[in-house]
């Protein structure tokens, strides 16, 4: 008869674990769909990063052509480096401000 009680008590001992483990898993389930959310709006912030990088860069090199050329026609020789050290401060400051951002939202 101990033989017999013994496999009735671990039976029950097994009977009582299994809800717990099931909601274990659950609640990792739920936890692993909390993690990839994250992973996605991680990557994209990264793509949104990127995204920003680039268009600044396109946007220097074609502003940097023809804000040079209105410079040379409408600012006397002497003050054209001023000129152009601000135009290009300006456009840097607009960047760092962007790059910034998105850092922010990434950490």
């Amino acid at each position: 008869m101990s033989d017999d009680s013994s496999r009735t008590m671990t039976s029950d001992t097994d009977i009582e674990t299994q809800p717990s483990q099931t909601t274990r898993s659950n609640g990792e389930t739920n936890q692993n769909l909390t993690l990839e959310s994250r992973d996605i709006r991680t990557l994209l912030n990264y793509a949104a990063l990127a995204l920003l990088v680039l268009f600044a860069l396109v946007s220097v090199i074609q502003l940097y052509g023809a804000v040079g050329n209105v410079i040379n026609q409408l600012i006397s020789p002497e003050y054209r480096a001023f000129f152009r050290a601000a135009f290009n401060l300006t456009v840097l400051l607009v960047c760092v401000g962007g790059i910034s951002m998105q850092l922010k939202r990434l950490t």
